[in-house]
């Protein structure tokens, strides 16, 4: 067997040798590509010149491929962090700017504000599907949630044969409570397809099938107690005249339009 670490053919243990600078396995000069016997080489050789062997160059041109990977997920992830704050700085600035001047923000409340921020915009990439049926529940939990994936691909494909949740999370929000069910969220890949499938949900009402489920968006609990405000306003305009009222959503916004 060689005693080169590149594995050679050369068996000669009286070969001049060199160790490699990586492993400090012996490496035959002329492997190295080096002449033989250069002793001066061997004694003076600078610390800016490294003498590598084949194992332990691929190995090193290996590490810097997965070290350029590295970087360019660590490059990605800090973008998104960046874009993340840069909106949270442009959505506390525009509510600072709705202020009087003789207003100011609490602590706490500027907390709050920073909470409901970061909150909304987790929930954007989810969609909320009500009167989902409940599985039987003799059924264990991964068999329960396969049949629900099965039931809201159902659903999705019948409003839009280009969504598909069969790798997406989906889960039963709540405590199970027997005789109601329970609403199911779904993750999807982005916030535009959420918006998409609620802009085109309303096909539902003319299915015989699915006319009793209902889609939205995951909202917090804020924005559910908004909503009925506006409800309530929409309604009360409406008793009181008022024609054609409707809420739609304006840059995510919900408000009562004509």
């Amino acid at each position: 067997m060689s005693s080169c670490a590149n594995q050679c053919s050369v068996d000669n243990k009286n070969a001049p040798t060199i160790p490699c600078d990586v492993c400090q396995e012996l490496l035959h000069f002329k492997c190295a590509g080096l002449p033989d016997n250069d002793v001066k080489f061997t004694r003076n050789k600078s610390k800016s010149i490294k003498v590598v062997c084949n194992s332990c160059s691929n190995n090193i041109a290996q590490f810097k491929d997965i070290k350029t990977l590295i970087s360019s997920i660590r490059s990605d992830f800090n973008t998104a962090i960046d874009n993340l704050k840069a909106s949270f700085e442009v959505q506390i600035n525009n509510l600072k700017s709705s202020l009087t001047p003789k207003q100011e923000i609490a602590p706490v409340v500027f907390e709050d504000v920073v909470s409901e921020v970061m909150e909304r915009q987790i929930r954007k990439q989810n969609l909320v599907l009500f009167n989902v049926p409940e599985q039987p529940i003799n059924l264990s939990r991964d068999e329960a949630l396969i049949r629900d994936r099965d039931s809201v691909n159902n659903i999705l494909l019948h409003i839009n044969s280009a969504y598909d949740v069969s790798s997406g999370s989906i889960q039963r929000m709540g405590k199970y409570l027997a005789g109601k069910n329970r609403p199911v969220k779904v993750l999807l890949k982005n916030e535009q397809e959420v918006q998409n499938i609620i802009r085109f949900a309303k096909q539902l009402k003319n299915s015989t099938q699915y006319k009793h489920i209902f889609v939205s968006f995951d909202r917090t609990p804020r924005q559910i107690e908004y909503y009925k405000l506006l409800k309530d306003e929409m309604d009360l305009r409406t008793t009181n005249g008022e024609t054609g009222l409707k809420i739609r959503y304006v840059k995510g916004v919900p408000k009562i339009l004509n």
